[in-house]
This record gives structure tokens, C-alpha cells and sequence, in this order.
């Protein structure tokens, strides 16, 4: 009955339809009306095809000047590729590399994720470090203007790993992430300057604790990574535990 119903009235407004006038059906567009729906169109497109704004702002600002202090002060993880670290080739022996031809790295990197990467060494203090300098992209929120935190943890991560490369891995072998714990201690704006630090801590066996934070500025000279000491902000802190793959 419903059916029915629904049927009926379908064809007395389609009835209604057909008795009215062609001119009452389809009225044709004032040019007013269509001057207006061609600017609309034309914004339209503009807006589409635009670029995001300030999506250049991120790369062409001018690089911190705490940054340049350290580049100058700290030697690049991979001379032969200071620039985009993950691509060096290293040595098994000294400094192996961790990445290959297929890294995620170069993808976040071409697609504005991150730029004027640096990754250093710091083996002067009390305890040795790997420093990463990078800005963040425009285009990297989660929350309008704050960068998503999985990108954020994905750089500790890689950091973390660098360090364990460094420091444990000539001398113990290869290490892989088994565990990775975040502390998100303030929401990191986009298009920020920023440096990830990690260090080794605890060695129990094949286990391996690694400390990490991401900071606006530098941190305190031979303090743990781990501390809220030095200059800046302290967006995030964590602890990656790496275990030393079994030789067999």
C-alpha cells in the first residue's frame, strides 16, 4: 500500500510537471545570474589549483640560527651526503647506513614533509648523541597548524635508530625498534625548526634503551636527551627499545 501510495504521487507530480509551461519549467539565466556562476566557476578553479597557503613559507624562511651554530660546531653523520643523510653510503665499521634505495625517508622529503635536513654527531659530552635538524613541513597538521603526532614519533623513531647505527651497531650488529614510547609534552606547529636528539642509554644484553626528545633549540651540553634542560621548547620525549638481532 505504501508502494502504491509512493507510485501515485510520483505521477501527479509528474503530471503537474508536464502541464506546466515550457517558459515556467526552465527559465534561462539572466546575464547577471550567469556573469555571476562564471566568476564562481572562475574562483572555483582558482581556489583548486592554487597552492595551499604558505606552502613555500616552510622551505624559504631563513634556517635558525641555533641551527647553523650546531652545523657548524657538530660534523654530518654522512659527509658524502649532508644534505639527504639517508642516502650516504657509510661504513659497516664506523657510521653503517641503516637505509637503502627504497626509504620512506625520500618520499617524505619530496613531498615537503620535512626539509633542510641535517643529521649529526655529538661525541664531545658526557654521553654521545645523534642530532637531527630539520623544519617541519607547512602541510604536515593533523590539527590545523600542529603537526601530527605520528609524524612526530616517526622521527624519534628514525633517530633513535640512527643512534643505535652509530653506537652500538659497529661493535654488537644489527638492531631493530621493539618497543617505542612517546610523551607528547606540547602540540609541535607546523613549519617549525626543530631538533630530534637521541642517545644510548641502558645496554642490558641484547637490549638497548635509547632516549629521545624533539626541541626548538639546542640541548645542554653533556645533559641526557631525556631532560628538559637546555634552550627551547620541548615538544616530545621518549625511550626506544632496540633489540640486537641474534647472530645465527
Amino acid at each position: 500500500r505504501v508502494f502504491d501510495r509512493m507510485h501515485a504521487m510520483a505521477r501527479g507530480a509528474g503530471a503537474r510537471l508536464g502541464a506546466a509551461s515550457p517558459s515556467a519549467r526552465v527559465a534561462p539565466p539572466t546575464s547577471s545570474s550567469s556573469s555571476r556562476q562564471t566568476s564562481h566557476r572562475r574562483a572555483t578553479t582558482t581556489r583548486r589549483h592554487a597552492p595551499p597557503r604558505g606552502a613555500s613559507s616552510a622551505s624559504d624562511a631563513p634556517i635558525a640560527s641555533w641551527i647553523e651554530s650546531l652545523a657548524d660546531r657538530l660534523p654530518p653523520r654522512f659527509p658524502d651526503a649532508p644534505d639527504t643523510y639517508w642516502r650516504g653510503a657509510g661504513s659497516p665499521t664506523r657510521n653503517p647506513q641503516v637505509h637503502g634505495e627504497d626509504s620512506i625517508l625520500d618520499l617524505l622529503h619530496a613531498s615537503g614533509a620535512f626539509h633542510r635536513p641535517r643529521l649529526m654527531v655529538d661525541e664531545a659530552g658526557a654521553r654521545r648523541r645523534v642530532m637531527l635538524s630539520l623544519r617541519t613541513g607547512s602541510r604536515t597538521a593533523g590539527h590545523p597548524g600542529w603537526t601530527h603526532g605520528g609524524l612526530t614519533s616517526l622521527l624519534m623513531d628514525e633517530i633513535a635508530g640512527q643512534a643505535f647505527a652509530q653506537f652500538v651497531q659497529p661493535t654488537r650488529g644489527l638492531g631493530v625498534t621493539a618497543n617505542l614510547t612517546v610523551d607528547y609534552a606540547s602540540p609541535l606547529p607546523t613549519a617549525k625548526d626543530l631538533l630530534v636528539v637521541a642517545g644510548v642509554g641502558e645496554v642490558d644484553g641484547r637490549k638497548v634503551r635509547i632516549d629521545v626528545e624533539v626541541r626548538d633549540g639546542p640541548p645542554e651540553d653533556g645533559a641526557r636527551p631525556s631532560g628538559d634542560v637546555g634552550d627551547g621548547e620541548v615538544f616530545a620525549r621518549g625511550s626506544a627499545l632496540f633489540v640486537v638481532l641474534a647472530k645465527d
